[in-house]
């Protein structure tokens, strides 16, 4: 696959093998774009009995709550599914890794930031799994994000077995509040069920969440999954891809799960984490982060066509991590 492509003068992914093995900076991120849903349009007029329109359909560019393909009709646009693009396993050089500047406003304390990220060309990007595979990837755009991992927060240990249930159990008074989202490699000839975090709160007991699927997964290779797990409401959903297609993912809480509330005492802490197959198979996880998100959003990008690309990215946290666990 990235062998056939034309790597130019500078031969970047042999750069980043170097770079990654003498500094942190060579980031393995998660690339997002959010799913691109239908905008209302109107093909008639609003008398009670509604005439069509002279000329072409108004649109007001409002968005609906639905990505997927529709046909042109009355008061419809032709519509393509744009589903959201959740894919991992893009690598890129990064600096700095971490960017903080605050600002005291009127409504309190925003802190932002800003990097550069130096990436293989397009070309290279668009061979590389998932990324070749899912029709709906084109080139990089601006909006675009680039999710990375800020900082751990748990890493258990990776887990050979066969079973249908794997628990990873965390000590007593183990924090949540930092948590952004859940990470791991898996591989199995089973089918994954689903991904649940548990924990307990003084207040409303066993609590969790649960991100339900159906997604057959492979002997052969591994699959990244990456899950969100703050500011999720029930019903609420999220995709996987493996080979360009995404699965979705519904969540489910149980007792008003919110991982702000498990500020790490005895009685308000993280559990656990389980995965779940829907049958006893053998099963490899690997590389399993709980993790403090970094979110950047492209900003500008310079291509050097066959030799890399340079893009500049900003953040806007939002929030402080001491805020989080004072007001959840």
């Amino acid at each position: 696959m990235a062998n056939t492509v034309k790597l130019g003068s500078v031969n970047f992914p042999k750069l980043m093998r170097h770079v990654g093995h003498r500094t942190n900076q060579v980031r393995d991120l998660v690339f997002m774009r959010d799913a691109i849903q239908h905008k209302t349009i109107k093909t008639t007029d609003m008398q009670d009995v509604p005439q069509a329109l002279n000329g072409p359909a108004v649109v007001f560019g409002y968005e609906d709550n639905s990505h997927a393909t529709q046909s042109a009709g009355a008061d419809k646009s032709y519509h393509v599914s744009s589903p959201e693009l959740i894919l991992p396993g893009l690598k890129a050089v990064q600096t700095p890794i971490i960017s903080r500047s605050g600002e005291l406003e009127r409504t309190g304390h925003r802190i932002t930031g800003s990097c550069t990220f130096y990436m293989p060309s397009l070309s290279y990007i668009k061979s590389l799994p998932e990324f070749s595979e899912t029709t709906q990837f084109d080139e990089l755009e601006t909006y675009d994000k680039l999710l990375d991992i800020e900082r751990i927060i748990q890493n258990p240990s990776d887990v050979s077995a066969t079973q249908q249930t794997t628990t990873f159990s965390f000590s007593d008074a183990t924090a949540g509040y930092e948590i952004d989202r859940v990470q791991f490699k898996i591989k199995t000839s089973g089918t994954l069920d689903y991904v649940q975090i548990n924990g307990a709160t003084s207040g409303d007991g066993n609590t969790y969440l649960r991100w339900d699927g159906n997604l057959a997964l492979s002997s052969s290779e591994f699959i990244t999954v990456d899950l969100p797990v703050r500011n999720i409401a029930t019903s609420d959903t999220t995709s996987i891809y493996k080979d360009g297609t995404r699965s979705n993912f519904t969540a489910t809480l149980s007792n008003s799960f919110d991982i702000d509330k498990l500020y790490g005492d005895s009685s308000n802490e993280l559990s656990s984490l389980v995965v779940q197959l829907t049958s006893s198979s053998t099963v490899e996880l690997k590389e399993i982060y709980l993790y403090k998100s970094a979110e950047w959003r492209v900003e500008t990008i310079k291509d050097f066509r066959d030799e890399y690309m340079e893009v500049g990215a900003v953040r806007v946290r939002g929030d402080r991590t001491s805020r989080r666990r004072a007001y959840g």
